[in-house]
Protein backbone atom coordinates (compact mmCIF):
# COMPACT_ATOMS: atom_id res chain seq x y z
CA UNK A 1 0.00 0.00 0.00
CA UNK A 2 1.88 2.95 -1.32
CA UNK A 3 1.88 6.30 0.42
CA UNK A 4 3.31 9.52 -1.00
CA UNK A 5 3.58 12.93 0.62
CA UNK A 6 4.39 15.90 -1.58
CA UNK A 7 6.20 19.01 -0.41
CA UNK A 8 6.42 22.09 -2.61
CA UNK A 9 9.68 23.98 -2.26
CA UNK A 10 8.54 27.52 -3.00
CA UNK A 11 8.56 30.20 -0.30
CA UNK A 12 12.18 30.00 0.78
CA UNK A 13 13.51 29.70 -2.76
CA UNK A 14 11.42 32.61 -3.99
CA UNK A 15 12.68 34.85 -1.21
CA UNK A 16 16.30 33.84 -1.79
CA UNK A 17 16.11 34.30 -5.55
CA UNK A 18 14.33 37.64 -5.28
CA UNK A 19 17.04 38.88 -2.94
CA UNK A 20 19.81 37.63 -5.25
CA UNK A 21 18.28 39.49 -8.19
CA UNK A 22 17.36 42.64 -6.27
CA UNK A 23 18.92 45.68 -7.98
CA UNK A 24 21.55 47.64 -6.07
CA UNK A 25 19.93 50.94 -7.08
CA UNK A 26 16.28 51.96 -6.88
CA UNK A 27 16.05 52.18 -10.69
CA UNK A 28 14.80 49.05 -12.41
CA UNK A 29 17.13 47.15 -14.76
CA UNK A 30 16.55 47.51 -18.50
CA UNK A 31 17.65 43.94 -19.23
CA UNK A 32 16.27 40.65 -17.94
CA UNK A 33 18.41 38.74 -15.44
CA UNK A 34 18.76 35.50 -17.42
CA UNK A 35 22.38 34.95 -16.40
CA UNK A 36 21.41 35.14 -12.74
CA UNK A 37 18.66 32.59 -13.30
CA UNK A 38 21.02 30.21 -15.12
CA UNK A 39 23.56 30.46 -12.31
CA UNK A 40 21.01 28.97 -9.92
CA UNK A 41 21.60 25.65 -11.68
CA UNK A 42 19.21 22.91 -10.58
CA UNK A 43 16.00 24.25 -9.04
CA UNK A 44 14.53 21.53 -6.79
CA UNK A 45 10.86 22.44 -6.54
CA UNK A 46 9.17 19.24 -5.35
CA UNK A 47 10.01 16.74 -2.60
CA UNK A 48 8.07 13.47 -2.40
CA UNK A 49 8.12 11.37 0.77
CA UNK A 50 7.60 7.76 -0.28
CA UNK A 51 6.47 4.68 1.63
CA UNK A 52 5.30 1.27 0.48
CA UNK A 53 5.13 -2.36 1.61
CA UNK A 54 6.99 -4.71 -0.72
CA UNK A 55 6.82 -8.50 -0.57
CA UNK A 56 9.72 -10.62 -1.77
CA UNK A 57 10.46 -14.37 -1.80
CA UNK A 58 13.94 -15.85 -1.95
CA UNK A 59 13.80 -19.57 -2.77
CA UNK A 60 16.28 -22.04 -1.30
CA UNK A 61 17.07 -24.69 -3.92
CA UNK A 62 19.63 -27.30 -4.84
CA UNK A 63 20.47 -28.21 -8.44
CA UNK A 64 20.19 -31.90 -9.39
CA UNK A 65 23.46 -32.89 -11.12
CA UNK A 66 23.35 -33.62 -14.86
CA UNK A 67 19.74 -32.46 -15.14
CA UNK A 68 17.84 -29.24 -15.70
CA UNK A 69 15.89 -29.77 -12.48
CA UNK A 70 16.31 -28.47 -8.98
CA UNK A 71 15.06 -29.40 -5.55
CA UNK A 72 13.29 -26.74 -3.50
CA UNK A 73 14.00 -26.91 0.21
CA UNK A 74 12.07 -23.83 1.23
CA UNK A 75 12.90 -20.16 1.24
CA UNK A 76 12.62 -16.83 2.92
CA UNK A 77 9.63 -14.55 2.55
CA UNK A 78 10.15 -10.96 3.63
CA UNK A 79 8.05 -7.84 3.83
CA UNK A 80 9.95 -4.60 3.29
CA UNK A 81 8.39 -1.44 4.72
CA UNK A 82 10.12 0.83 2.23
CA UNK A 83 10.62 4.50 3.06
CA UNK A 84 12.46 7.16 1.16
CA UNK A 85 12.19 10.39 -0.78
CA UNK A 86 12.82 11.87 -4.17
CA UNK A 87 13.47 15.37 -5.44
CA UNK A 88 12.16 16.71 -8.73
CA UNK A 89 13.57 19.86 -10.25
CA UNK A 90 14.39 21.92 -13.33
CA UNK A 91 17.80 22.58 -14.83
CA UNK A 92 17.80 26.38 -15.14
CA UNK A 93 21.16 26.34 -16.92
CA UNK A 94 19.17 25.36 -20.02
CA UNK A 95 16.72 28.28 -19.67
CA UNK A 96 16.33 30.49 -22.74
CA UNK A 97 14.11 33.37 -23.75
CA UNK A 98 11.50 32.76 -26.43
CA UNK A 99 10.34 36.38 -26.61
CA UNK A 100 11.08 39.59 -24.71
CA UNK A 101 9.66 43.11 -24.69
CA UNK A 102 11.67 45.76 -22.85
CA UNK A 103 8.93 48.31 -23.52
CA UNK A 104 6.24 46.21 -21.80
CA UNK A 105 8.78 44.53 -19.50
CA UNK A 106 7.46 41.08 -20.31
CA UNK A 107 9.20 37.89 -21.36
CA UNK A 108 8.49 34.28 -22.22
CA UNK A 109 10.97 31.85 -20.74
CA UNK A 110 11.63 28.41 -22.26
CA UNK A 111 12.44 25.74 -19.70
CA UNK A 112 13.25 22.01 -19.87
CA UNK A 113 10.68 19.71 -18.31
CA UNK A 114 11.33 18.81 -14.65
CA UNK A 115 13.28 15.64 -13.99
CA UNK A 116 14.07 13.43 -11.04
CA UNK A 117 17.18 14.84 -9.36
CA UNK A 118 17.44 12.08 -6.78
CA UNK A 119 15.39 9.10 -5.65
CA UNK A 120 16.59 6.92 -2.79
CA UNK A 121 15.41 4.60 -0.08
CA UNK A 122 16.31 5.37 3.51
CA UNK A 123 18.12 2.24 4.74
CA UNK A 124 18.50 3.50 8.31
CA UNK A 125 15.69 1.81 10.25
CA UNK A 126 16.66 3.72 13.40
CA UNK A 127 16.16 7.04 11.63
CA UNK A 128 12.59 6.53 10.36
CA UNK A 129 13.91 4.45 7.49
CA UNK A 130 13.04 1.14 5.85
CA UNK A 131 12.71 -2.06 7.87
CA UNK A 132 11.91 -5.74 7.37
CA UNK A 133 9.53 -8.41 8.58
CA UNK A 134 9.79 -12.14 7.95
CA UNK A 135 6.70 -14.18 7.13
CA UNK A 136 6.41 -17.86 8.08
CA UNK A 137 3.84 -20.35 9.34
CA UNK A 138 3.85 -18.64 12.74
CA UNK A 139 2.98 -15.23 11.30
CA UNK A 140 4.90 -12.00 10.88
CA UNK A 141 7.89 -10.99 13.00
CA UNK A 142 10.82 -8.59 12.83
CA UNK A 143 13.61 -9.89 10.62
CA UNK A 144 17.22 -9.99 11.75
CA UNK A 145 19.36 -11.64 9.06
CA UNK A 146 20.71 -14.96 10.29
CA UNK A 147 21.74 -16.75 7.11
CA UNK A 148 22.79 -16.10 3.52
CA UNK A 149 19.31 -16.74 2.15
CA UNK A 150 17.78 -14.08 4.41
CA UNK A 151 20.51 -11.60 3.49
CA UNK A 152 19.91 -12.23 -0.22
CA UNK A 153 16.16 -11.77 0.25
CA UNK A 154 16.69 -8.46 2.04
CA UNK A 155 19.15 -7.15 -0.55
CA UNK A 156 16.88 -8.06 -3.46
CA UNK A 157 13.87 -6.54 -1.71
CA UNK A 158 15.84 -3.32 -1.32
CA UNK A 159 16.69 -3.39 -5.02
CA UNK A 160 13.01 -3.86 -5.82
CA UNK A 161 12.15 -0.99 -3.48
CA UNK A 162 14.69 1.32 -5.15
CA UNK A 163 13.21 0.56 -8.57
CA UNK A 164 9.72 1.20 -7.20
CA UNK A 165 10.55 4.64 -5.80
CA UNK A 166 12.26 5.66 -9.05
CA UNK A 167 9.17 4.65 -11.04
CA UNK A 168 6.80 6.40 -8.65
CA UNK A 169 8.64 9.69 -8.97
CA UNK A 170 8.19 9.73 -12.75
CA UNK A 171 4.41 10.07 -12.58
CA UNK A 172 2.91 12.85 -14.70
CA UNK A 173 1.13 14.57 -11.81
CA UNK A 174 4.44 15.09 -10.01
CA UNK A 175 5.99 16.68 -13.08
CA UNK A 176 3.01 19.04 -13.27
CA UNK A 177 3.30 19.94 -9.57
CA UNK A 178 7.05 20.56 -9.97
CA UNK A 179 6.38 22.88 -12.92
CA UNK A 180 3.81 24.91 -10.99
CA UNK A 181 6.18 25.18 -8.03
CA UNK A 182 9.07 26.31 -10.25
CA UNK A 183 6.82 28.87 -11.97
CA UNK A 184 5.83 30.31 -8.59
CA UNK A 185 9.49 30.71 -7.61
CA UNK A 186 10.56 32.27 -10.91
CA UNK A 187 7.52 34.54 -11.15
CA UNK A 188 8.33 36.01 -7.73
CA UNK A 189 11.94 36.45 -8.86
CA UNK A 190 11.01 38.41 -11.97
CA UNK A 191 8.38 40.51 -10.20
CA UNK A 192 11.14 41.63 -7.81
CA UNK A 193 13.05 43.02 -10.82
CA UNK A 194 10.00 44.68 -12.40
CA UNK A 195 9.34 42.12 -15.11
CA UNK A 196 6.43 39.80 -15.90
CA UNK A 197 7.24 36.36 -17.21
CA UNK A 198 5.40 33.53 -18.97
CA UNK A 199 6.68 29.99 -19.40
CA UNK A 200 7.05 27.41 -22.15
CA UNK A 201 7.98 23.89 -21.03
CA UNK A 202 9.62 21.59 -23.52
Amino acid sequence: MQSLKITLVVAGLAAALAWALKPDRPSQPTTIPLINVQEIGELASLRINYSDVIEFNERLTQDIPWTQWELRFGGTKVLLVAKGECLIGTNLQLAKYHTTSEKERTATLKLPLPRVISARLNHDAKNNGSYFYTVDSKGVSALIPGNDNQTKAMNRALQKGQSAIESSCLRAEYSLAARKSAEAVLTATYVATGWKVNFIWQ
